[in-house]
């Protein structure tokens, strides 16, 4: 103890005299040992810290965001070879792991009657999409919102349905039609955008936009209809004020999604304009862009590969030989396994 004078004196030689110093030389002290405790904490305290993977990785998100920001996106072929070198199950930051194992899938997205559980926050960040059922974290709310909707997209509501998609199916391949032997160079990336952007429009509010009928299948409109939904708000708002009050009013042509769910039994608390709008957007977005994707994949490799090609026209000879004034239900379709098949590995 005789001794501490003297170490107090030689830290006193080498701290700044003023004020202003002594502050900026403590919070560097203070931040330095906040970011060492955090990197023994993530290293070794984690709910994560005994998954494998580079420790740089666990301790940092620089590390990800070196190989997305500076290498452009090469995180992902990153991911692989930690895989091949640590194996089915890695950490890839301080926060998250990923799974290379299909018989894992089961285990993770289970029903709530098997475990509970919470969407991951970190998620949607930054998409706007704050209040849909989509992004909702909390177990039961994220069920109660998304319970009213089940109806609608149930066997029989989907069925309900068929009409208004055949009408469409049929002015897609009208167009289609119109343009065989003009040596035009179809945009069928834009063609199925606009079907889809078609199908969800009027599946979710009654909108009668009718992209299919532009020149160029209006590449631009079904995006922009899932990022600044005005539509959606409209017809939400005139929804929330109507209140369909019958529910054998729920035919093609009149309810819509969002009309169903003023009639179903989600709370009063659920049912603002903002929110809603925020369902339409996922609703309206999803339903345009993945679904045309899906088309674009499955159509490539259908013209690409004659033995699918072939294969698929065979099955399909019988079930269309009535078309088109005799259209195949969803029934009829689904009994061709097949076309099951490229649907399901178009999906995936």
């Amino acid at each position: 103890m005789a001794n501490t004078p003297i170490i107090m004196d030689n830290l006193q030689f080498y701290l700044p005299n003023s004020s202003y110093g002594r502050v900026v030389v403590s919070l560097v002290a203070l931040t330095a040992s906040y970011l060492a405790g955090l990197t023994i904490y993530r290293l070794f305290f984690s709910p994560l810290a005994g998954f494998p993977g580079p420790k740089i990785a666990a301790a940092t998100g620089f590390y990800e965001t070196y190989y997305d920001v500076v290498l452009n996106g090469q995180y992902v072929f990153k991911i692989k070879e930690m895989h091949e070198k640590y194996g089915p199950i890695v950490r890839l930051n301080p926060h998250e792991i990923s799974v290379d194992d299909p018989d894992y899938y089961d285990e993770v997205y289970v029903a709530g009657s098997k475990r509970r559980t919470e969407n991951y926050s970190h998620f949607g960040k930054g998409i706007d999409f704050d209040g849909s059922h989509f992004l909702t974290t909390e177990h039961d709310r994220h069920r109660q919102r998304r319970k009213p909707l089940e109806p609608f997209f149930s066997r029989s509501g989907v069925s309900k349905l068929e009409p208004m998609v055949h009408d469409l199916v049929a002015r897609l391949v009208g167009r289609f039609e119109a343009l065989k032997g003009t040596r035009t160079v179809i945009r069928v990336d834009h063609a199925f955008s606009a079907f889809s952007g078609d199908v969800v429009g009027r599946v979710c509010c009654e909108d009668s936009s009718d992209f299919l009928a532009d020149p160029n299948f209006a590449p631009q409109c079904p995006c922009c209809r899932g990022l600044i939904p005005e539509m959606a708000k409209k017809h939400i708002a005139d929804a929330k004020y109507e209140r369909v009050s019958s529910k054998g009013k729920e035919t093609y042509g009149r309810i819509s999604l969002f009309r169903h769910i003023f009639n179903s039994d989600m709370a009063e608390s659920e049912l603002s304009i903002d929110r809603l709008a925020k369902e339409a957007q996922v609703m309206l977005g999803a339903g345009t862009a993945s679904t045309a994707r899906t088309l674009d994949f499955i159509l490539y490799y259908i013209l690409a590969n004659h033995q699918i090609r072939s294969t698929l026209r065979e099955e399909l000879r019988d079930t269309m030989a009535g078309y088109p004034e005799k259209k195949p239900s969803w029934a009829d379709l689904e009994k061709l396994p097949y076309l099951q098949g490229i649907i399901k590995e178009g999906l995936r």
